[in-house]
């Protein structure tokens, strides 16, 4: 059968667009990884692979990320219950909270949870009387895990909760079925794709996590806490530089997370398929208040809530403070500090924009055509999404890096402009890979609505005339702005906050470094005071995490307020 030929304009530059930045800005870098991996032999790459530090490393980074990825399973399911099932008070504020582990930078996250669960923390020193140690164990590497993988599970299971037909339900319970049985058989079935996508998603991240397990695992080889990101780092990082053997390790890191993120678009692409173009009324918020159950899972859902987001938030606040507002000032006014917030603010600033105007050319793309490998493009859109950040790092290192194969066409520009170009190492380094690591945020919230909208008026348009960018700004922008806005905020709040990517390329205190590297400089100084530092400066990030957070929440208010 012959395809529908579009006649909606802006295919071919949108389409060129797409390509070259997800070709430049991502795929092309990546390749570098391949190409120096291909300088090893078949033997010395196995070799590599199976060094025993190494393979701990694999062993240990699966292991807590599936039990880490299980656990969310669990509990995201809870949580993501009783936020569209029940009424009860805190409810925005949960709702709200869920996504805090997307917004606050992971370095901060694995500093206070190190300290939390240490032997002098406030619960650290509770487990430990009853013989269990968190911190630098794989149970602390594991509760990290927890905390940066819960809100992918959440996230997606909210929106399958909310169109599940009422019906079902009510059908189940008049032909005498029990809760649980109705909950067994006929609910979870209709959850189990988005569960199994926000599994996916959740275990992705933690496989090559590195910011917020670094400092509360411990890196230990001798009791197997070192995980895949940190051997990259440290092979990048050691006195005779190994890019081979981190080009190796990388592209298994790789392949892994590909292979994840290609499963979890099929098993989406399988569950639209399957829901079809049905329509189904929500499910009342207050179907379910009688009975204990609902007390329960509330409860349940609270104690996580309060012990994974709410206890870090409130100990990064008192450790900033606790020796005094003096030393609180002094350290977010220090000069590495305002240097260290240029940065931040150059790098979220740009990449937003880069990433912004990509979003809406893919989005566009995707939606609006129909043609042969749509969906490995969308696969391919959303690789940063799922891989090691220190692979992001990795990857610039090795096009424009000493060594790298683009560092000849770079010296040659300098040469003939008199300039002094460097693309790794300094400021532009930190912006490409602020870049790479938040590339498809504004597309994965773009694509989805666009979808549902269809393109009946954007046809209907074109076939009277209008131009692609009336079309855009007439038609499409006032159904999407709030959702483009959303991607904006959810953008911003990732770039603010990498670590990973950025710790790779970045080298001199003052000059490069980010706001997360500055706290990650004054924590492992060791002292008292640089602690104390380290968790003043992490209050600031604090702050612009909440700030945005609060933002979200008022343009997902607004968008419902406009829909209805």
């Amino acid at each position: 059968m012959k395809k529908h030929r579009s006649v909606i304009p802006g295919r071919g530059l949108t389409g060129g667009i797409t390509i070259a930045m997800l070709s430049l800005l991502i795929l092309i870098p990546l390749a570098s990884i391949l190409a120096y991996s291909f300088k090893l032999s078949w033997s010395d790459f196995c070799a590599i692979l199976m060094q025993e530090n190494v393979v701990k490393a694999f062993r240990t980074s699966i292991l807590c990320s599936l039990i880490a990825a299980l656990i969310n399973c669990v509990f995201g399911l809870i949580l993501a219950w009783i936020l569209v099932r029940y009424d009860f008070p805190g409810k925005r504020l949960l709702d709200g909270m869920i996504e805090l582990p997307f917004a606050l930078p992971t370095a901060v996250a694995g500093i206070t949870l190190s300290k939390m669960y240490s032997t002098q923390g406030v619960l650290g020193q509770l487990l430990d009387k009853v013989g269990i140690r968190v911190s630098y164990t794989k149970i602390g590497l594991t509760i990290a895990l927890i905390f940066i993988g819960i809100p992918f599970v959440v996230r997606a299971l909210q929106p399958v909760l909310e169109k599940l037909p009422a019906s079902f339900e009510e059908a189940s319970s008049m032909l005498g079925a029990t809760r649980f049985y109705t909950f067994r058989r006929v609910i979870l079935p209709e959850l189990t794709p988005a569960l199994l996508t926000g599994f996916g998603l959740a275990l992705a991240r933690g496989i090559g996590e590195y910011g917020s397990v670094i400092y509360i695992s411990g890196n230990s080889e001798k009791q197997g806490t070192q995980v895949v990101s940190y051997i990259i780092m440290q092979k990048l990082n050691s006195g005779n530089v190994d890019y081979e053997g981190a080009a190796a390790i990388a592209l298994v890191l790789l392949i892994v997370s590909f292979l994840l993120l290609f499963v979890i678009n099929m098993i989406q692409l399988a569950a639209g398929r399957r829901a079809g173009e049905s329509e189904s009324g929500a499910v009342a918020a207050s179907s379910e208040q009688k009975g204990l159950t609902p007390v329960v899972l509330i409860l349940i859902g609270a104690v996580f809530f309060v012990i994974m987001l709410i206890l870090p938030l409130a100990a990064v606040i008192y450790r900033s403070l606790k020796d005094g507002l003096a030393l609180y000032v002094s350290a977010i006014t220090a000069e590495n500090t305002i240097s260290a917030l240029r940065v931040t603010l150059i790098a979220a600033g740009i990449a937003v924009g880069v990433n912004t105007f990509f979003g809406l050319c893919a989005s566009w793309l995707v939606t609006k055509f129909d043609f042969r490998g749509r969906q490995v493009l969308s696969t391919l859109i959303d690789i940063p999404f799922s891989i090691s950040p220190v692979i992001a790092g990795l990857a610039f290192i090795m096009t424009f890096g000493r060594m790298g194969w683009a560092t000849p066409a770079l010296d040659w520009i300098n040469s003939s402009l008199g300039t002094d170009i460097a693309l790794v190492f300094s400021v532009p380094g930190v912006v490409l890979a602020t870049i790479f690591v938040t590339f498809p945020f504004v597309s994965r919230e773009l694509i989805p609505v666009m979808q549902a909208q269809g393109n009946a008026e954007e046809e209907a348009a074109a076939m009277m005339g209008a131009k692609g960018f009336t079309i855009f700004r007439k038609i499409t922008f006032p159904h999407i702005k709030w959702v483009l806005l959303y991607g904006i905020i959810l953008c911003a709040a990732r770039a603010l906050g990498e670590f990973g990517a950025v710790y790779a390329v970045s080298k001199t205190r003052g000059q490069t470094f980010t706001l997360p590297l500055e706290v990650d400089a004054l924590y492992m100084a060791g002292s008292a005071d640089s602690i104390t530092q380290a968790f003043a400066v992490s209050s600031l990030l604090v702050m612009m995490a909440i700030a945005v957070l609060i933002a979200k929440q008022i343009v997902e208010y607004r968008g419902k307020k406009e829909e209805e």
